[in-house]
């Protein structure tokens, strides 16, 4: 449902444009959020919906799938629904691509339903995974901010490039199916959208939480059950290919090695196969009991406080969330010099880039910081403060609520 309301000489709230001067605190908002789990994407859409909520809008998330995370989004006071979708990328091959997309769009009609029941001024589609959603909002006539998280294939992403029509054909669906694209890197402007001219980089951010987080370290680990001795290098994240561990591993056993004191914690779940193939190679590189395998955790900033330094080793990243997260809570980063991180992080400053895949140069930067106290020390105030001044949340908010509201005046004149 589009508004019909004349444009008058009003401000954008959140950037101070020309702005329709009844679509300020009556906007409602369909927010499309495919993972219901704990992952980056699900707490990112929370704090999108926390901000669109705090504005005044109403706002409904409809989820892939139900999760832990429903919850949350109850308790800001959004209404919440499950369509069941999957991703129409999730193939490479042009047959099975074809049947994937297929598939999305026949799923379009049940958020065709929901879009007529909620009747959303605007559909915020918050990953590309959820075509079936913009789809759908093109079909019923409401105008669709589409925001994009992830890389393709080809740099190490999880989305898979169509061999039938390829990256153009991607783009241009895109562009066909959204008023506004939102992207959280250059990354990944780079990757999947190209020379798009509708498209705006908003970074991540980090709920206020993190930088407001005080249990010392030695509390953190015990509320953790962490041993309290030695010094602590993290991994977090989820158990995927994506993220390295492999990568961290091989040098981790190299750390360990003039490092007798030190131990490691991982975070995260996945897949059985991949776990245990994890699991072989810490028992192969003689790690097996200086790993702490965590399972998922949900006081991640207890996790970042409980350990000295944190390591992001991934094959690609398109932004780096955790990193960010860990600057909020005043630990240093040693991440791999790939995709969004290359962004996220200042080298030198903010944290240290490696290399992917230099294990002797991950193992120096690792040892680097634990021999280097003052510098750990230097590393993790100007991590913070860096955070402070470019991923904070109200921030965020502001930018994705001003996308919203430009995108609601655009489709009403």
């Amino acid at each position: 449902m589009m508004r019909t309301a004349s444009k008058a000489d009003h401000k954008d709230p959140f950037s101070g444009r020309a702005a329709d001067s009844t679509a300020i605190s009556s906007t409602n908002v369909l927010v499309v959020q495919h993972c219901a789990a704990l992952s980056g994407s699900t707490f990112s859409g929370h704090l999108i919906a926390r901000g669109m909520r705090e504005a005044g809008w109403q706002v409904d998330v409809a989820f892939g799938f139900d999760g832990p995370c429903r919850v949350r989004y109850d308790e800001i006071g959004c209404r919440t629904h499950v369509v069941p979708h999957k991703n129409g990328l999730r193939a490479k091959r042009w047959d099975r691509s074809l049947r994937c997309i297929a598939a999305e769009r026949r799923r379009a009609r049940e958020f065709e339903r929901l879009i007529r029941q909620v009747k959303p001024d605007v559909v915020y589609v918050n990953s590309i995974v959820s075509l079936a959603a913009a789809v759908a909002a093109k079909r019923v006539g409401v105008p669709c901010v589409w925001h994009i998280r992830e890389l393709f294939d080809d740099v190490g992403g999880e989305m898979k490039i169509p061999a039938l029509g390829g990256r153009p054909l991607v783009r241009r669906f895109l562009k066909h199916y959204s008023d506004r694209r939102v992207a959280i890197s250059k990354a990944v402007v780079e990757n999947i959208l190209g020379n798009d001219q509708n498209v705006r980089i908003v970074p991540n951010a980090v709920a206020r939480e993190f930088f407001e987080f005080d249990l010392s370290p030695a509390d953190a680990r015990a509320a953790l059950g962490l041993s309290t001795d030695g010094l602590l290098v993290g991994v977090p994240g989820t158990l995927r290919p994506m993220k390295g561990h492999p990568f961290f591993l091989k040098a981790a056993a190299r750390v360990a090695a003039v490092n007798p004191d030190c131990r490691f914690a991982i975070t995260g779940d996945g897949t059985e196969a991949y776990r245990q193939e994890l699991l072989n190679e810490t028992a192969q590189l003689g790690l097996a009991d200086r790993v702490d395998w965590l399972g998922t955790i949900e006081d991640m900033p207890a996790f970042y406080r409980a350990c000295d330094l944190m390591c992001i080793p991934s094959v690609a990243e398109p932004f780096g969330r955790t990193a960010i997260e860990a600057f909020a809570c005043g630990t240093p980063v040693v991440a791999s010099a790939v995709g969004g991180l290359k962004e996220t992080i200042d080298r030198g400053r903010s944290g240290l880039l490696v290399e992917y895949g230099d294990v002797d140069g991950l193992a120096d930067a690792i040892n680097k910081l634990i021999a280097d106290e003052p510098f750990r020390n230097r590393l993790s105030v100007a991590a913070k403060e860096y955070a402070e001044a470019k991923f904070t949340a109200s921030s965020y908010q502001a930018a994705i609520n001003s996308i919203v509201f430009q995108t609601l005046n655009r489709s009403t004149t």
